[in-house]
């Protein structure tokens, strides 16, 4: 018995080690292996090396990119050496894994993307679709995607980096010690553990060369000159400490071996007992205890997963973290046999569900409640938590069981009914083309290729504190004839004039505007996650409402805020519009608005992103609110709606007028214009009228 445990131990550890080898095998750890040599060329052309680069996506290849590259990049591994509070105040090891870390991995991501200029970064590579919509909410466009399948982002208007970098001064005694202290150690460690091949011959070598002579002679002279106390003090702690010494170095009167370990645990050790072989029946007890413990486990763990197949709860669990996993097979397999469709079906209709939640979201938790339970029928709500690149959702599913031959199934929902009006759609657009260099060169690119700015009027803006967060908002027009590609920052000044901080528009904002169209903006100014001990919570697990405020200590007396647009190409599609919008109650108190979006464009709304903008009674911005719509717009299809709105009494005005510098000469729109997209809203909300305004990610281009 006790040789078949041996070997089933043995085999066991075997078997461990093999599964451990090959774990990677079954699932994977890291990225697939990606080719640098696309994006070194990349980099290399058109002195793209002149920004900093930034990668998502790519494990721990980015060790092996940055190596070849002569581009600096923001992000590096975790054992290099940080200076940024970004990087050094979070626990996120890498940027490029972000979203593993929650809050303070996609926190600290955030805020290199709403201020890139800050660190002069241009380029992004992304090799994980996950982030897809944070680039491109916080206004980064799809550039080009490599031969080797990595997608890269780019965001215009960043300044290039300055032919110096600055660099911390250190001081001298620290260089000093950074370049002495470490191989001192190594090499003092290296003279302890060889002393005693060279430690008696350079005491005879100091002997002959009378040294040791003159050292007792100078500790003759200058022992007596110390001072009494602590010249006794010291003598009798090394006589204590060297008693001791000697007291466990000597030899046993019993013991005539002349090597004897010089340790202090020896004599300890020996105080012990020293425990006896235990008898053949104690092993033969131990290995059937050691046998029933397995033979318990394999049962335990078999009775649990025929309760899981039996269990309605377990099933509905199991169904959505199969559907999280892409593990459609075993969804299927949950569903009614009687009324499922097939399997080609199914996966047909799981295709066509697009949307944040559908194609970005990630799995966070379940909750099974039971609403209606019968011997053969129960009927269950599902609140979902899924977790995006931008927010939290949640997202209840009232799904109805069946009872068949002992296990529960799931009785699958009917797909979409409506279709679209029109088999065959057509449609005409504007479209932009910029030729860039219009010489074949590798010059610089010259003075007559260089498109002018576009002219941007700044039509209103008020320093407002909402949720403990302070808030410029305010809103802009694109007066130009062509597309802008804009940057809005926002600065705090205080009584003497001093700048508080600084931030960028990053999600309140639309980044590309057509020629004489109008968004709004919010910029909300953010700390640094972790860098004071009182938001410490922000740097820890993920926590959706979780935030750092910015670091104002003073009075803010005024504001400014700076607007800046370069010509783009990019992301103008604005084929979705708001339709059938109300104002309604929400039966809380409160108010929501209501409506429904077309999308009456060829292709189809991935993400779609709503602004409500509230005006006064002098048709000025009061408050910017934006939501993220869970469900995609497919192309001649409608989407419905219903967004809370922000009471009046929660928006706190600071600063009605502010400085507002944009590159226009003179005013062309009266901010207090006869708007017609404007809706007027009952006085009870505490605003005169809103404005919806709508754009969206398309996963395809």
């Amino acid at each position: 018995t006790w040789r078949g445990v041996q070997i089933f131990f043995v085999v066991g550890f075997i078997v461990s080690s093999i599964w451990v080898a090959n774990l990677t095998r079954f699932r994977k750890f890291q990225p697939a292996p990606i080719d640098p040599d696309p994006i070194v060329e990349f980099m290399d052309k058109d002195q793209h090396w002149r920004w900093r680069y930034l990668t998502l996506g790519f494990g721990d290849q980015v060790a092996w990119l940055g190596a070849q590259m002569t581009a600096n990049s923001v992000d590096g591994n975790y054992h290099s050496a940080r200076r940024l509070p970004e990087m050094t105040t979070t626990p996120v090891e890498r940027l490029e894994g972000a979203k593993f870390r929650g809050i303070p991995g996609i926190g600290s991501l955030q805020q290199f993307l709403a201020v890139p200029d800050k660190y002069n970064l241009k380029f992004i590579f992304s090799n994980d679709q996950f982030y897809d919509p944070l680039l491109y909410f916080y206004g980064w466009h799809r550039l080009v995607r490599l031969g080797n399948g990595i997608m890269v982002w780019e965001r215009d208007g960043i300044p290039p980096l300055p032919e110096v970098l600055p660099r911390k001064e250190i001081p001298l005694y620290q260089r000093i010690m950074w370049g002495t202290v470490p191989m001192g150690a190594l090499m003092a460690g290296l003279l302890v553990l060889t002393h005693e091949f060279w430690a008696w011959r350079l005491a005879a070598l100091l002997e002959f060369l009378g040294v040791t002579g003159l050292i007792r002679r100078v500790d003759r002279w200058l022992v007596p000159r110390l001072p009494q106390t602590p010249r006794g003090l010291f003598y009798k702690s090394w006589a204590w400490l060297d008693e001791i010494m000697w007291n466990w170095s000597q030899l046993p009167r019993e013991d005539a071996n002349q090597l004897v370990k010089w340790q202090v645990w020896y004599d300890w050790l020996r105080a012990f007992p020293r425990p006896r072989p235990a008898p053949p029946t104690a092993h033969a007890v131990r290995a059937a205890i050691l046998l029933s413990i397995v033979f318990v486990s394999v049962v335990a763990l078999a009775v649990d997963v025929q309760r899981r197949v039996r269990d309605p709860i377990g099933q509905v669990e199991a169904y959505y973290d199969d559907l999280d996993f892409r593990r459609m097979q075993a969804a299927y397999d949950r569903l009614d046999p009687e009324s499922r469709p097939s399997f080609d079906q199914y996966l047909l209709e799981l295709s066509v569900l697009n949307g944040l939640v559908a194609s970005y979201g990630k799995l966070d938790s379940i909750r099974v409640s039971v609403v209606a339970e019968e011997e053969q029928r129960m009927v269950v709500d599902a609140e979902l938590t899924l977790v995006t690149a931008l927010s939290y959702y949640t997202d209840t599913n009232r799904l109805e069981l069946v009872k068949r031959d002992d296990t529960w199934y799931i009785v699958p929902e009917e797909g979409e009914l409506a279709i679209p009006p029109d088999q065959f759609y057509r449609r005409g657009t504007v479209a932009w083309h910029s030729a860039g260099r219009r010489r074949v060169t590798t010059e610089t690119t010259a003075f007559a290729d260089v498109l002018d700015r576009p002219e941007i009027q700044i039509l209103s803006s008020r320093l407002v504190y909402v949720d403990g967060r302070y808030h410029i908002v305010g809103e802009l027009i694109n007066i130009d004839v062509d597309p802008a590609d804009l940057t809005v920052r926002g600065i705090l000044f205080d009584n003497m004039g001093e700048e508080i901080t600084w931030y960028n528009a990053s999600l309140g904002i639309i980044h590309k505007l057509l020629p004489k169209e109008v968004t709004p903006f919010r910029i909300t100014f953010e700390g640094v996650a972790g860098a004071a001990i009182a938001d410490m919570n922000t740097a820890g697990e993920f926590d959706p409402a979780a935030f750092s405020p910015a670091p104002i200590d003073r009075e803010v007396a005024e504001f400014q805020v700076y607007s800046t647009a370069l010509v783009t190409t990019h992301d103008l599609n604005r084929d979705v519009t708001a339709q059938d919008i109300q104002v309604v109650a929400d039966g809380a108190g409160g108010y929501a608005l209501t409506g429904r979006l077309l999308n009456t464009g060829t292709q189809e709304a991935t993400i779609p992103h709503v602004f409500v903008t509230y005006y006064d009674e002098n048709d000025r911005v009061v408050w910017v609110d934006d939501y993220f719509l869970e469900g995609a717009v497919r192309t001649q299809r409608l989407q419905p709606f219903t967004l809370a709105l922000t009471p009046a009494t929660a928006v706190e005005l600071l600063l009605d007028e502010g400085g507002n510098y944009a590159n226009v000469l003179a005013n062309e729109i009266r901010f207090d214009a006869d708007w017609l997209e404007r809706l007027p809203v009952p006085p009870e909300l505490g605003y005169a009228s809103v404005r919806v305004s709508v754009h969206y990610f398309v996963l395809t281009q």
